[in-house]
């Protein structure tokens, strides 16, 4: 009997041992877990080769970054289309950290749901006023050209729950006009001194309901003016007309010889058409010049816009487009030509929010 209820403690002891941990033993394989939740992140891939984030006078994306964007996201969770919302007006803003890996964050951090498509809209810069109605189906937004003038981009995506473990692109449009006045005088005779120059009769309030699918664009036509919208022109005296984008000097400024000595300065407008109705005072600039010979002559002069394009269309200002306009100085009249160019291309950088 004692024999026997020794060896059974020994076989309990060894037993034991056996399974009791010691330097150098290998830990047991923990059980898979499931997939930890993925941050929804937002980045940039450019579509366009060549073609990158570009503000009036920049060529970089510094001041971009400066500011925050804005998105509306939501999740189509079944083929229905039924959907819940995710971002509303959420500021998402470049501070080059984690958990993004383009640099782009916000707080709170959502994450991607199982399944099923994101729908985004966004804008930028997030200080645009927006009107409550907008979502990720339809971004309504507001401008007034006489109080600002800064760029207003938007963008929309579409891609599936996950975007193949990458930040969802945001492909970012323009949605305003740029436009310069440049002058030049060919007359060796007289020194010509530009003192002032402004826009009359042109919509300067508007509202965009951005609600395009489309891979690009094209928003010139989906603004909405309300009526009075349009800047006023008193028919006795111009200087008492609504001016917009209004440039004066009391010293004044030189008007060399050539377009290209004259500062390239934009002012952004909204896109629209310069061919208006029967009764309405014609787009037109108005500017002042001290014409300087035996004696100086002080000559004011309102240019009515061009309203055909060089292949005979209907002149309009378009969404993402620049117009420069060249005033030739010259004793008996005022010539004016208009020059149109895309923005700006610049070379892009992984990360950069890209504009089209």
């Amino acid at each position: 009997m004692w024999n026997r209820w020794l060896l059974a403690m020994l076989v309990v002891v060894a037993w034991s041992a056996g399974c009791s941990k010691s330097e150098g033993s290998v830990e047991p394989r923990p059980e898979p877990q499931p997939d930890a939740p993925r941050a929804i992140t937002f980045g940039t891939e450019p579509k366009v080769k060549g073609r990158a984030a570009t503000l009036i006078g920049q060529t970089d994306q510094s001041d971009f970054r400066a500011h925050a964007l804005a998105v509306y996201g939501d999740w189509v969770y079944n083929a229905a289309g039924d959907r819940r919302e995710v971002f509303r007006n959420v500021r998402v803003r470049y501070n080059g950290a984690a958990p993004s890996p383009s640099g782009w964050n916000y707080d709170p951090v959502q994450y991607w749901q199982p399944g099923g498509n994101y729908e985004f809209r966004a804008y930028w810069p997030a200080e645009a006023p927006v009107m409550g109605t907008a979502s990720a189906r339809t971004l309504a937004l507001e401008y007034s050209m006489l109080t600002r003038n800064e760029d207003l981009m938007v963008a929309y995506t579409r891609c599936p729950a996950g975007n193949n473990g990458q930040p969802v692109p945001l492909q970012f449009h323009h949605t305003l006009a740029a436009v310069a006045v440049k002058f030049c005088s060919v007359d060796a005779e007289c020194e010509y001194r530009l003192k002032n120059y402004f826009f009359t009769s042109l919509n300067y309030i508007g509202a965009l309901p951005y609600d395009s699918t489309d891979e690009q664009p094209d928003v010139t036509h989906d603004w909405v003016y309300a009526e009075g919208s349009r800047s006023y022109v008193d028919p006795v005296n111009i200087f008492n007309s609504e001016r917009l984008r209004e440039w004066s000097s009391a010293e004044g400024r030189v008007i060399p010889a050539s377009t290209d000595d004259y500062p390239e300065e934009f002012d952004l407008f909204l896109p629209q058409s310069l061919v208006v109705g029967e009764g309405v005072a014609k787009p037109s600039i108005t500017f002042t010049v001290d014409v300087k010979w035996t004696t100086t002559d002080t000559v004011t002069m309102t240019l009515e816009l061009p309203t055909k394009d060089s292949a005979g269309n209907d002149m309009v200002w378009r969404a993402g487009r620049k117009y420069i306009y060249l005033i030739t100085v010259q004793p008996d009249r005022f010539d004016v030509e208009v020059r149109t160019t895309e923005w700006d291309e610049v070379a892009g950088s992984v990360g950069d929010i890209v504009f089209q």
